[in-house]
């Protein structure tokens, strides 16, 4: 049996009652539709991929925040979103670490969502890999 969830266009958050279902739904199985208002379907596995992603997400609680790859945001809102000082990130940018472009005729700076993202997660990434590298050798006998 095919269970079904709706959640409505632009709802982005969900109540305790919605995050309950949605959290029911996706341990029995559900699985991701995504149908034209023709009732075609579409059947992008890379769109069902993102969906199921951002359900589960909504289901756990989390806001799940959708923003075009191109778009922009200020050192401090990056700051904000990496969970680091905007000055922080200022330095970032000035070793190249992170790409940022000058607005015209001033000294303010404007850096793409997709490459705060990226680096948040090259950061992610090197966290982890050296905490398994503890983890394996604290496994192993060695001394912390």
């Amino acid at each position: 049996m095919t269970k079904t969830a709706f959640i409505p266009a632009g709802s982005f958050q969900a109540s305790k009652d919605q995050r309950a279902m949605l959290r029911h739904a996706l341990d029995a199985g559900a699985q991701v539709v995504v149908e034209e208002p023709d009732g075609q379907r579409v059947l992008s596995a890379d769109l069902v991929q993102f969906l199921e992603l951002a359900i589960a997400e909504i289901a756990s609680g989390e806001e799940v925040l959708l923003v075009r790859g191109e778009s922009e945001m200020s050192p401090a809102e990056a700051g904000e979103l990496l969970g680091v000082s905007r000055q922080f990130v200022d330095r970032l940018i000035d070793v190249g670490k992170l790409p940022a472009r000058r607005l015209p005729g001033s000294r303010h700076r404007r850096l793409r969502v997709v490459d705060v993202l990226a680096f948040g997660k090259q950061r992610d990434d090197r966290r982890a890999f050296i905490s398994d590298g503890v983890n394996a050798l604290v496994d192993a006998g060695a001394e912390y």
